[in-house]
């Protein structure tokens, strides 16, 4: 459908495309990826013709309507937000509004026959192309697509122009789909979702009857939406059969292939220089030294390939261990006018915990950061700072705080520790800033590189506990596994917010669901939470008042938080009795035992193990459970028996 042939394009000195050859098939669904800069979202304007090349042909049927959805910048009218969504049927509307101007002309009287013949004969065609068209069908998509992408229905009638940049960014989203063009161009079309909106996003491409490209930085969303992916590098497009998972793998491969090609290479051609050098002044070799000569002149010099971007093991600077509490919010209460984000909070924060707050946008994550953060007081109750706690604190306009004038190395350097000074060098490498990167001026910088400057200056600040809100926009796939590689290595807390499923999945041992004016625990990686909620819709967890160590998160399902928690200290400070341990294992091995219980009954299923997935998903948490009630037992003798020998 559509083909791209020996395409050139550049800005100035920098060169994007170099006789790059592409094409998309009918039904086909492409990843285009790259770093950023690359100069995905160029070809993407290119195809959709908003945007010239200096050379090559694009090919596409004249018959195919193709969509875009840019970045930014997109072009909204100044109706409502319905309105704006029914724009995608403007042919369909143009019919209706033809429609009723014919019906309006039947129903005046004194037309004359021949008049009346035409008028009926017009209304008859329009209603056959309506009904063809599916003009019935329209306030349902519209209603579907809108509620999907996160909209509520009180949302529908205002101005589009007064909503805030992400969702303008939703309708224009909403009317591209809506469309639905034999060619759909969707540059990172998840920026601004919440991860509700993703999931309907993946599900509304996975159904999708035609083809599309995205640009995204989200590795889950690609995994769960494309079959194919076209890599932009060295100024052309590679392509890849398969999902990003399989790229990844796949173009290690090549690149081993080809870096072993090259060595070979290199090794024939010292070899025959060798002898050239060794036999050139030997008349009796000269024909052998010509015809090396000649073999080399000829031979097709092989290009060093790329290696694919790795991340870099990060230092962190040394900071004190924090106490087993790291910070506390008691029974807070936030409202902006009559809005109420929080009506009586509590939230227990535990060291080494990585957790995770999720909620639709709106239900007040961030105001939660901020209120952790202390750069927001509650109306009502308090927040209490644990011992030897230090918080750096990522906020998501945490790169506007930045000297415009000053470089990328000068605004790291400024914020770190004198005895860490020596690894700045070494942090701005792991976040893709190398070479002449670093002299860089923070008024030239991108969102992403912005992004990635802010935390690495958020992370050369000795700290017990990181506040991160979004950490990961507008950070490309490398900076993204480079972020991840280093909060897994961080030794402190973490708490955090974002809607990249991958990074979801790869940090958090807790959640805590943001929403309805409290929060909500759940124990746990990030899929058991998914897990809990698509299978107890309509159940909640306990509300939030501890989050417990990494080392005891693990059940799928929630529980009422501070079951398994230590009792709070006395007033004179001192700890628990022998007798509350007791009590509180006990009323953790009966939660446990229960949970182990309705473990063994779905097990005992045999038509469990037909989904193997599903199958493994509870016997892995049965076993844990198992685990845990062993230890949880051994501890339970052992305070027994101390029992019995004070006796």
């Amino acid at each position: 459908m559509l083909r791209v042939t020996g395409l050139q394009k550049g800005f100035g000195g920098q060169r994007l495309f170099r006789d790059a050859d592409w094409f998309v098939g009918r039904d086909e669904r492409v990843a285009l990826v790259g770093p950023n800069g690359s100069g995905k979202s160029t070809l993407l304007k290119i195809v959709a013709g908003l945007e010239g090349a200096d050379g090559g042909t694009i090919e596409l049927p004249k018959s195919v309507r193709v969509g875009y959805l840019a970045q930014c910048g997109f072009v909204l009218g100044a109706g409502s937000v319905r309105e704006e969504a029914r724009e995608a049927f403007r042919e369909v509307l143009a019919l209706q509004d033809e429609l009723h101007a014919v019906e309006r002309e039947l129903a005046r009287p004194h037309h004359g026959p021949e008049a009346l013949s035409d008028l009926t004969v017009r209304q008859a065609e329009l209603h056959e192309r309506l009904a063809i068209l599916g003009a019935h069908e329209i306030e349902r998509q519209v209603h579907a697509v809108l509620l999907g992408l996160g909209f509520r229905e009180s949302d529908f009638d205002r101005p589009v122009r007064t909503l805030s940049g992400g969702w303008q960014m939703r309708a224009a989203l909403a009317r591209t789909l809506l469309q639905r063009p034999q060619l759909l161009l969707l540059d990172e079309p998840t920026n601004h979702l919440d991860l509700e909106a993703r999931e309907w996003l993946e599900g509304y491409l996975q159904g999708y009857p035609y083809a599309f490209v995205l640009v995204s930085h989200d590795r889950y969303f690609l995994d769960q939406t494309i079959r194919r992916v076209a890599e932009l590098v060295e100024f052309r497009l590679e392509n890849y059969a398969g999902n990003f998972t399989f790229f990844e793998q796949e173009r290690e491969k090549r690149y081993e292939l080809r870096q072993k090609a090259y060595d070979e290479q290199q090794r024939e051609i010292r070899h025959i220089q060798r002898f050239i050098d060794k036999n050139r002044a030997d008349n009796k070799r000269a024909p052998q030294v010509q015809s090396r000569i000649r073999m080399l002149e000829k031979m097709e010099r092989l290009t060093p390939p790329v290696p694919p971007r790795r991340s870099i093991a990060i230092r962190y600077p040394e900071c004190v261990a924090s106490g087993k509490v790291v910070l506390e919010l008691r029974h807070v209460r936030k409202a902006y006018g009559d809005q109420v984000v929080f009506a009586d909070a509590s939230l227990k924060i535990l060291r080494r915990a990585r957790v995770a707050l999720v909620g639709p946008n709106g239900a007040g994550k961030s105001t939660l950061m901020r209120l952790l953060a202390g750069r927001e007081a509650p109306d009502a109750g308090e927040r209490i700072l644990g011992f030897h706690a230090e918080v750096a604190f990522f906020a998501q306009d945490e790169g506007s705080r930045f000297d415009p004038g000053a470089s990328v190395y000068e605004s790291v350097l400024e914020a770190a520790p004198t005895a860490f000074v020596p690894q700045v060098r070494g942090l701005l490498g792991a976040f893709l800033f190398s070479g002449d990167a670093v002299e860089k001026r923070v008024a030239a910088l991108s969102g992403g590189e912005l992004n990635r400057l802010a935390i690495a200056a958020l992370l050369v600040r000795p700290s017990n506990l990181l506040l991160l809100d979004e950490p990961t926009n507008h950070l490309d796939l490398a900076a993204k596994d480079a972020l991840l590689d280093s909060l897994r290595a961080y030794a402190g807390t973490i708490v955090f917010v974002s809607h990249d499923r991958h990074f979801l999945d790869g940090l958090a041992t807790h959640v805590i669901e943001v929403g309805g004016g409290g929060l909500y625990e759940y124990p746990g990686t990030y899929p058991s939470f998914l897990w809990h909620r698509r299978h107890s819709p309509g159940e909640r967890a306990g509300a939030a008042s501890a989050v417990a160590t990494p080392e005891a998160a693990a059940p799928a399902a929630p529980s009422p938080v501070g079951a398994a928690t230590p009792p709070a200290r006395g007033a004179r400070g001192r700890g628990p009795s022998r007798l509350q341990k007791i009590e509180s294992l006990e009323r953790s091995i009966a939660d446990l035992e229960g949970r182990k219980q309705r473990f063994a009954k779905v097990l005992s299923d045999p038509a469990l193990f037909a989904d193997r997935d599903k199958g493994d998903f509870y016997l892995r948490e049965y076993q844990e459970a198992e685990g845990q009630l062993a230890r949880l037992y051994a501890q339970w003798e052992k305070l027994h028996a101390e029992a019995g020998e004070a006796d």
